[in-house]
């Protein structure tokens, strides 16, 4: 007669096989194999009718796994299924360029089909073939040489959003205070820096924050995911290198944002 632990182990293989029958999962998941060898191993030694009954029960779960597994694989088969870690391994051996190619071939972006015509497509076309590469662009742009050298300090000045005080040393004057203001904190927020009581002047502040981070005394560090904007001055001014693309962030500052920051202060 045989234990009961040999009694647990048939209860065992059942559980799983009726575990993945009602939730759906994996059916290779059970041996098959395995669970046919011990119920041949096991059968010679019954006795009881229970027994026998917990033996065929058993092979009937097995039965129905082995259902299973052939509409598996006859699913997955008509579907083109592929494995995810198979596709996860090819995307990884592929070269840049490669995919780069795949990913323009089957790209297609969502537009709003009821406005677009022919006239608007082919005069888009003309004007994105008119364009110069990116490259040649920026070949034509002057490298910077220093503050002073730019054209556009002159024209604030005549319309007097400046003085006449010299701009490099106004520059100067307004990285101390952002130095000053973070302090040992690290960073400022954005926002808390530029405000000022009157709304012509968080423009003018905005604007000389932006040649701050231009021209290498502070760094903007954006967080996306809160939509969050923070200043972090350079202890010394770094030296950029305008051989490299640079980026461009734009921040609205509208009077009514000016309006809400002063009412919440």
């Amino acid at each position: 007669m045989k234990s009961s632990k040999d009694r647990e182990r048939l209860l065992r293989i059942i559980s799983t096989c009726v575990a993945i029958e009602r939730k759906g999962g994996n059916p290779f998941e059970v041996e098959v194999k395995e669970a046919l060898e011990t119920l041949r191993k096991y059968l010679p030694h019954w006795s009881a009718l229970e027994d026998f009954a917990l033996d065929a029960a058993t092979l009937n779960r097995i039965s129905s796994i082995v259902s299973l597994q052939g509409n598996w694989i006859k699913h997955r088969s008509t579907t083109l299924f592929v494995d995810p870690l198979l596709i996860e391994l090819k995307v990884k051996m592929l070269e840049p360029e490669k995919l780069l190619e795949i990913f323009r071939r089957t790209w297609h972006p969502v537009i709003e089909m009821d406005r677009l015509s022919n006239k608007r497509v082919l005069e888009a076309i003309d004007y994105w073939n008119q364009l110069q590469s990116l490259e040649d662009r920026l070949m034509k742009l002057p490298e910077p040489t220093g503050v002073l050298d730019l054209t556009s300090i002159e024209e604030l000045i005549k319309a007097r959003i400046v003085n006449e005080e010299s701009f490099t040393g106004l520059l100067q004057k307004f990285w101390l205070e952002l130095k000053e203001k973070v302090a040992g904190e690290g960073r400022i927020h954005y926002w808390d820096f530029i405000y000022a009581p009157s709304y012509e002047e968080t423009v003018v502040r905005a604007y000389l924050t932006s040649f701050l981070v231009t021209y290498g005394f502070a760094t903007m560090e954006i967080e996306p995911i809160e939509e969050e904007t923070f200043l972090v001055p350079h202890m010394e001014p770094r030296e950029l290198s305008f051989t490299e693309q640079m980026i461009s962030f734009p921040i609205s500052i509208d009077y009514d944002l000016w309006k809400e920051m002063a009412e919440g202060r």
